[in-house]
């Protein structure tokens, strides 16, 4: 059963579009890097090869391949020791950007940040409500608060006047009603 061909990569199959993009990318490198190393300097070669291991130039097997081409090469060559030549690392996770430039890396973080934001919104609705509902409580309540203070005062006043007053006029007119009317 034959790959579809667009998913293979000089001779590498390629089951995740991601991967693939970045695939292409890495063979087009390693197309310029074969055509810009001169391999009759192999310490010019061994300086591009530690180079490129300590950017992490290829993250693929196709990047990888070209690596391993050149650190053959480099084991052949009697004018490089072999102490010189650093193993390629090879990443569990692969580096992967999407056509926008973001990778799996910034995905993982950009979910992080979307959990904790929405984690934050419901804990921020929820202390909102309950502010809504102390307002409400407080607004509805008889006792006095700090929102409606002044007018209970003035209120609780106005009523002891009025009772003082229509308890005076009470005890002026029983006293007029005893003593008679001397006015």
């Amino acid at each position: 059963m034959a790959k579809d061909s667009a998913f293979i990569v000089d001779g590498f199959s390629f089951d995740d579009e991601d991967l693939l993009k970045e695939a292409k990318k890495e063979a087009e490198g390693v197309r310029y890097m074969k055509g810009r190393v001169d391999l009759q300097y192999p310490d010019r070669v061994l300086q591009i090869y530690q180079r490129m291991i300590a950017q992490n130039m290829f993250q693929t097997q196709v990047g990888y391949a070209y690596l391993r081409e050149l650190q053959d090469y480099l084991y052949t060559m009697p004018q490089v020791s072999n102490d010189e030549i650093v193993p390629i690392p090879v990443h569990k996770t692969v580096k992967v950007t999407d056509a926008a430039g973001t990778t799996e890396a910034l995905r993982e973080e950009n979910g992080k940040c979307r959990r904790a934001f929405r984690w934050s919104v419901i804990i921020n609705f929820f202390a909102a409500a309950v502010i809504f509902v102390m307002f409400a409580i407080a607004m509805s309540s008889s006792s006095p608060t700090v929102l409606n203070y002044e007018n209970e005062l003035q209120n609780k006043y106005a009523a002891w006047e009025q009772e003082l007053s229509e308890r005076e006029a009470a005890v002026s007119q029983k006293e007029r009603m005893l003593y008679g009317d001397d006015d």
